[in-house]
């Protein structure tokens, strides 16, 4: 490839990323609120067809094929299986996601590099810009990815008959991707306790454990990723050294947890009762030359709201957390996140700084 070519090439492949994670940080919760519409939609078309005898739907799966990209088709197909998943006769799409407002700035990017190899036509194929536009997808996709993630928590499949294996998986191709919902089966609160205490690898990840009560019950360890434990009871609990990325625990009751040297980045806590809760060493890492680019694929956390009275946050490292409009009296700080942290004036006031 002709050198001067690939220079102006990556100016252009590198503004459009800057201006895509722009756009995207500015029009987050837009871009959630319209994925999960259009995922709750293809629940309703699914009740409608298993009315006329389709199965239960044992995979819904949002996925995106790059040649639709080079059609500039920016539909992501919604679809569902049954338990045979691709062997499946009787796959269907249900509904789709308009991810337009994402790809515009990839769109905008293959017309500047169309003018590009026209610029360089003696230099390089005329396929060149498939040839890029292909290499770059992935850049684009993981803004798609995040958003239908964010946008997955809250889902439900109401009204949809669905087996008890069932899973929302998104994937930048069809069958490469990863899971991120997962049915949650009927069980007694012993009998979860137990399966809690089994302490099993990946068991418990992306489960949806809404307004249960698990007071006093320890979580040290577990692998709870994309788990959604809002409007919980959880006082006295112990996530010690849990993995907590992107878990949600808005609007929860959580008095005197703990949280020692656990991973949160992306958690949700907003809204939470966390008084006197223990966050000694807790850590997550979201950024990246954040005055200019954020990582689309690792989100702060989040205590905005949250009342943090008496805490603890010593020897804790939680990047770019939110703490607005936090309640912080008698919080615990070591004495350098009174920049480190972003309190405002008034929570600065509230929180007690220690050495470290």
């Amino acid at each position: 490839m002709d050198d001067n070519f690939k220079k102006e090439f990556r100016e252009i492949r590198n503004q459009a990323r800057l201006d895509v994670n722009a756009y995207y940080f500015s029009h987050m919760e837009e871009l959630t609120d319209s994925y999960r519409e259009s995922m709750a939609a293809a629940c309703r078309q699914v009740k409608k067809m298993q009315a006329q005898g389709y199965q239960d739907v044992e995979f819904m799966e949002i996925t995106m094929l790059r040649t639709r990209l080079l059609d500039r088709d920016f539909r992501v197909p919604i679809l569902v299986y049954g338990p045979n998943w691709y062997v499946d006769p009787m796959q269907a799409q249900a509904g789709e996601i308009d991810a337009g407002g994402i790809f515009s700035f990839y769109e905008d990017m293959a017309e500047k590099t169309a003018g590009l190899v026209k610029k360089y036509r003696s230099k390089v194929p005329e396929r060149m810009v498939e040839i890029c536009m292909c290499q770059t997808a992935d850049s684009f996709w993981n803004y798609v990815d995040m958003a239908c993630r964010r946008a997955i928590m809250g889902f439900t499949p109401e009204g949809m008959g669905i087996t008890e294996q069932f899973r929302v998986r998104i994937c930048e191709y069809m069958g490469y991707g990863s899971v991120c919902r997962r049915h949650l089966p009927a069980m007694e609160q012993k009998q979860m306790k137990k399966w809690f205490q089994k302490a099993e690898a990946e068991v418990y990840r992306f489960r949806d454990f809404r307004g249960m009560d698990f007071s006093g019950w320890n979580f040290d360890g577990l692998d709870l990723t994309g788990c959604d434990f809002r409007d919980c009871n959880l006082d006295g609990c112990s996530f010690a050294e849990a993995n907590l990325t992107g878990t949600w625990f808005c609007g929860s009751t959580m008095k005197g947890a703990c949280f020692r040297d656990a991973w949160v980045p992306g958690a949700r806590f907003d809204g939470a009762n966390l008084e006197g809760a223990v966050f000694e060493g807790t850590y997550s890492s979201c950024r990246f030359n954040e005055e200019i680019w954020l990582r689309p694929d690792n989100e702060w956390a989040s205590f905005a709201g949250c009342g943090l009275k008496n805490a603890d946050f010593t020897f804790s490292a939680v990047e770019c957390a939110d703490f607005s409009n936090a309640d912080v009296e008698g919080a615990l700080f070591d004495e350098g996140h009174e920049e480190y942290y972003q309190l405002d004036e008034k929570q600065r006031g509230q929180a007690k700084f220690c050495e470290e």
